[in-house]
């Protein structure tokens, strides 16, 4: 089985001040490959714009589709002003064009001194280099930063190698479509067989603010704990929010529209520095646990949470910092579910309840500073080593779960 994992290179912003043509080729290769999967996909449900899992699309885009969806490629971007080499390979990757939203591109990463065979993305770690071309506008090129030529070092000593890359454009959120950041995206693929666990590293996901714990489980004792992040990730990000908050209320109140600007900016800033901290934090605690059962051979078991009880929390806490905390939750299950996978551990989500009481089932009670209380049996302690007593109870049929494989063959883009 083939698994993925992606770097994003930035485009710095001079490079696009200097080079307009650069961002107008994203713009419209973005918008050749919505309007080519708007198309494609109404033609398949029927509907407008329909919201598919990755799981559904998969269902959808069958081999049979292929003709249509080539139809459409050729109908739609030439109008664009794409050039042909683009359509002919968007074709080939019909599939992953719709599940991306870019473009594949093939590439060549340049280790020692290779012969350039001139691939529309060439990587060249000796000079530190990106260099993009064939694209219908002139070759441009990307500085690695030392942590970019790190992480492809450590990919290619897993023994990954570099699969394609794509030209990218983040489009904002909003009703009228806007577009951010560019960026290149490395993508490296490795062959990897799902190990036979023998211990489970069981995680408890809460609000960032709450903590996440972590358990380590062989033979159905518990050998070790983890509690992620500490306690002075979350002053700052609480830190910024209050900083945020304040210049949100004194923009409002400002009358001056050149000071109104400049508090406006300042809290961007401070909103995209939270995002950065909030991403850091999120990648920091899944790289402690996917290390902890590497170190074991275990496999990675998420205590879920049901999606009306996520939509729940996200209604109730719709604006403040703790919706901010909130917003880590999916990306550290997204983020352990794909590092596991890389790694050929074994990820399982199981409801692993921490208000049902452990010893005799009945619904508990919380008490200050997160304890749960049992009304009927007297069970008491902490809400988030309760997640870890239900996988000591059931750790051998958790054990077994883990052993089913649960690969998906899914290319997925992880930003790492």
């Amino acid at each position: 089985m083939y698994v993925y994992r992606t770097l994003r290179i930035e485009i710095p912003w001079r490079l696009v001040e200097e080079r307009p043509d650069v961002l107008g080729l994203a713009v419209r290769m973005r918008l050749a490959v919505e309007e080519y999967a708007r198309r494609l996909l109404k033609e398949l449900t029927g509907q407008e714009e329909p919201k598919l899992a990755p799981e559904e699309l998969v269902c959808l885009l069958t081999p049979d589709r292929r003709e249509l969806a080539r139809r459409i490629i050729e109908e739609v971007f030439p109008k664009y002003g794409l050039k042909r080499y683009i359509a002919e390979w968007a074709k080939f990757f019909w599939r992953d064009v719709v599940f991306h939203r870019a473009v594949p591109l093939n590439a060549q990463l340049r280790v020692g001194n290779e012969r350039d065979i001139s691939m529309a993305v060439f990587v060249d770690l000796k000079s530190g280099i990106v260099r993009v071309r064939k694209l219908g506008i002139p070759p441009f090129a990307v500085e690695l930063k030392k942590n970019n030529i790190v992480w492809i070092r450590e990919r290619l000593e897993e023994g990954a190698k570099l699969k394609l890359a794509f030209l990218g454009i983040e489009r904002q959120r909003g009703k009228e479509p806007t577009y951010g950041k560019l960026y290149v995206a490395l993508v490296f693929a490795r062959e990897v067989q799902q190990i036979k666990p023998r211990a489970v590293v069981v995680v408890d996901v809460n609000r960032l603010d709450n903590g996440v714990t972590a358990g380590l489980l062989v033979d159905g004792k518990l050998r070790q704990t983890l509690r992620l992040p500490d306690e002075s990730a979350v002053r700052e990000l609480r830190r910024l929010h209050e900083e945020i908050s304040r210049l949100d209320g004194k923009a409002a109140r400002e009358a001056d529209p050149v000071r109104r600007r400049r508090l406006e900016d300042r809290a961007r800033y401070l909103a995209s520095k939270r995002f950065r901290k909030i991403r850091g934090i999120v990648a920091h605690i899944a790289r402690e646990i996917i290390e902890l059962a590497k170190t074991y051979s275990a496999a990675v078991v998420v205590d879920t949470m049901e999606d009306e009880t996520y939509r729940e929390l996200k209604e109730r806490n719709s604006s403040g910092v703790k919706k901010h905390f909130l917003d880590g939750l999916g990306q550290l299950r997204r983020r352990l579910q794909h590092l596991a996978q890389w790694y050929g551990l074994p990820y399982l989500e199981e409801r692993l309840y921490s208000t049902i009481c452990p010893r005799c089932g009945a619904k508990m009670k919380e008490l200050n500073n997160r304890r749960m209380r049992c009304p009927v049996c007297g069970f008491n302690n902490n809400r988030d080593n309760v997640p870890l007593i239900w996988a000591k109870r059931r750790y051998w049929e958790i054990l077994q779960k883990t052993k089913q494989p649960a690969f998906s063959a899914t290319t997925t883009l992880l930003t790492s």
